[in-house]
């Protein structure tokens, strides 16, 4: 695409005043006269700026890595398929990376290229004895864009070998591959909106063909030599490309993206000017230039009573001296004169003019001032940070579409891998707290699902069901073991504790019998007054006595005992 260069008169008519004098257009500055001619100049200045310039990196890579979250299989797909798909995504294609490698191509040049190719083993077939023969076995050189050598199989010499490459079917070998902007042509038809794209070898590439870098020639495509051989761009297969575009105006050539940094490029030439200036400054005007002179006094002129070039010499001399030893001190037999030149360079300094042109350069790139530099007033309740949140929405469709449209179909038709759907996990921005409490109550309330809130969440509901279960299993033989170590101490304290009731029992029985006998002592000495009769004899003498009295007397006479002696009648 060329961007024409408008004259002011085609983009606002004369600049000629009713009187015929010639005055510059107002509208246009001197940065005009630099815009690109083509896109393909364009796509150079781009690239140089995103490597050169801090700020323009800093809202490309923000605007490219934000967005791009985990890329997941659709819920409904599980078991062997899921981890199928979710070890090529992950392992394989690493497709989260080149996600964003995609949109450093789609915000720097507004344009990203994407093929997909399988890797291939190269074979050279003998044009005589028709054996082919590993690339690696065969000993070749290139001539005229052909394979030229000997055949390892007959022997003969200057054979020019056919080309046959056999593809290797795994999920190893499958590539997606980007391509510069810069190496691509699009012939676009405004009537019927369609495009043709054409690829031109990069130069670099096409020396290492001509020098025959064995790296190169085992492994690039038949169609690249030939089309280094006939001299032709190589037209490129649409079903094996996907272009990502920028939206543009309706205008003439509306074939390629415009890139994001196309608005800001006058302010940015502005800014490199004040940048240079400043530079100037600063090497001008940063460090004070000294000067030394005699100094004129009252009864000395030092410029016609002195020998002014013995001075110099000894003046050098003693700055010397001092370099040499800062302790130095120096003896003048005159006055002298000292005096600094610039060193003004932080009056000259043009940093809020710069400062002003880097925020006009990202608000050109479409981004509010806060996304870049931050500042409290970017919350998830600013205008600022929707704005940012719905083009962070409509590039994240634009990937999907990609991913389902483009990966997937592919993968299927080198792979014979099952059908699925991908989509990325929820995209919040970090702050947005209110919308995560209205899920959690939407729970609570029994209107969406746990694996609904815990999605929203960003996290993975079967991860943490297994988790959960293996948590409560852990937790349940915890309780298990905790209640058998209880009933064993239980047990063995109920064991203890009998064993020393028994004890207990026995002591006491030992403890009142030696207690009545001591009773039963003091109650003889009180009855009988100190008459030396043995107890037993005592305790047979009564029981004698009872025997032969009639049983009401018994009662009586053991009741009158036991009003005395209570020991001795229980005996």
């Amino acid at each position: 695409m060329a961007i024409k260069r408008y004259t002011d008169n085609e983009y606002l008519g004369s600049e000629y005043s009713s009187s015929g004098k010639k005055y510059p257009n107002p509208f246009f500055d001197l940065a005009k006269n630099y815009i690109p001619k083509n896109i393909k100049t364009l796509f150079g200045y781009c690239r140089t700026f995103f490597y050169t310039n801090s700020f323009i990196r800093n809202v490309i890579s923000k605007l490219t890595e934000y967005p791009i979250t985990e890329i997941l299989v659709d819920g409904k797909i599980q078991g062997a398929t899921k981890d199928k798909w979710m070890n090529l995504i992950n392992k394989q294609l690493r497709l989260k990376s080149f996600m964003i490698e995609i949109g450093l191509d789609y915000y720097t040049y507004g344009n990203a290229f994407i093929s997909v190719q399988l890797t291939q083993k190269r074979f050279l077939t003998c044009t005589s004895c028709k054996v082919s023969s590993p690339i690696d076995n065969v000993a070749y050189k290139l001539k005229n864009f052909h394979f030229v050598g000997a055949c390892p199989a007959c022997q003969s010499g200057g054979i020019i070998f056919e080309i046959e490459d056999q593809t290797i079917k795994s999920a190893k070998n499958i590539k997606f591959v980007r391509w510069s902007p810069e190496h691509i042509d699009i012939d676009y038809n405004p009537i019927t909106n369609d495009s043709e794209y054409y690829y031109s070898m990069p130069s670099s590439v096409k020396a290492k063909v001509l020098k025959g870098n064995k790296h190169i020639l085992k492994s690039i495509p038949e169609v690249f030599l030939d089309s280094l051989r006939k001299k032709r761009k190589i037209v490129i297969d649409q079903d094996n490309f996907y272009h990502f575009k920028r939206p543009t105006l309706a205008e003439e050539d509306m074939g390629w993206g415009k890139p994001i940094i196309l608005p800001a490029l006058r302010s940015l030439y502005y800014l490199q000017t004040l940048k240079r200036g400043q530079e100037a400054i600063a090497v001008e005007h940063i460090v004070p230039k000294k000067a030394i002179y005699p100094a004129n006094t009252t009864t000395l002129d030092p410029y016609t009573q002195m020998n002014l070039g013995k001075w110099r010499g000894k003046m050098e001399e003693q700055v010397k001296r001092w370099r040499n030893d800062p302790n130095h001190i120096g003896i003048f037999p005159i006055p002298i004169g000292y005096q600094e030149l610039g060193g003004n360079a932080r009056a000259l300094m043009l940093t809020p003019e710069m400062k002003f042109l880097e925020e006009e350069v990202i608000n050109s790139l479409g981004v509010p001032l806060e996304f870049v530099k931050g500042g409290s007033t970017f919350t998830s309740g600013s205008v600022s940070l929707r704005i940012v949140e719905n083009a962070f929405l409509n590039y994240r469709e634009l990937l999907l579409d990609f991913l389902n449209h483009f990966v997937v179909p592919k993968v299927r038709q080198y792979l014979n891998y099952p059908e699925v759907e991908l989509r990325f996990k929820k995209f919040k921005m970090a702050d947005d707290i209110q919308a995560k409490q209205i899920v959690m109550n939407l729970n609570t309330a029994g209107k969406i699902s746990d694996s609904k809130m815990l999605e929203e969440f960003g996290y993975d509901y079967e991860k943490e069901a297994t988790e959960i279960n293996r948590t409560l299993k852990f937790q349940r033989e915890a309780i298990i073991q905790d209640a058998k170590a209880q009933a064993t101490g239980q047990g063995e304290a109920t064991l203890v504790g009998a064993r020393y009731q028994v004890r207990a029992q026995k002591a006491l029985e030992l403890e009142t019998l030696k207690v009545q006998a001591e009773m039963f002592q003091e109650e003889l000495q009180q009855e009988l007054q100190g008459i030396p009769e043995e107890p037993y004899l005592i305790i047979d003498k009564y029981a004698t006595e009872i025997s032969v009295m009639a049983p009401e007397e018994q009662i009586s006479y053991l009741q009158n005992i036991a009003k005395r002696m209570p020991t001795v009648a229980t005996m």
